[in-house]
C-alpha cells in the first residue's frame, strides 16, 4: 500500500535490541517500529533543545553567565532550607 510516509529499515546490534525491548517493555509498547519512532522523536527533540541552549550561552557574556549561575546556586540553597524545614 503506498504511503506519503518515508520508510527506513534498521539493522541493530544484539545488544541495542535487547535494550529495546526492555525500554518497549518499560513503557507499555508492543511494537519495535513505534519503540524506535518514539526514541528518534525524543532524540531530535533533546538535539534541537541542546542548540536553543548553545545558542542562548553563545549570546551571553561571561558576566551575565556567572550571574545566571549564581542565581540557581542561591534557589537551590533556599529550596534545601525550606525542604530541611518540612
Amino acid at each position: 500500500m503506498p504511503s506519503d510516509k518515508k520508510r527506513i529499515n534498521l539493522t541493530i546490534p544484539d545488544n541495542i535490541y535487547e535494550r529495546l525491548q526492555r525500554y518497549k517493555e518499560e513503557v507499555g509498547i508492543t511494537n519495535d517500529a513505534t519503540a524506535c519512532l518514539q526514541l528518534v522523536v525524543q532524540q531530535l527533540k533533546a538535539h534541537e533543545n541542546t542548540q536553543l541552549m548553545m545558542e542562548l550561552l553563545r549570546k551571553k557574556s561571561f558576566e551575565e553567565l556567572q550571574n545566571d549561575a549564581n542565581i540557581g546556586i542561591q534557589t537551590l540553597k533556599e529550596l534545601a532550607e525550606q525542604d530541611k524545614e518540612k
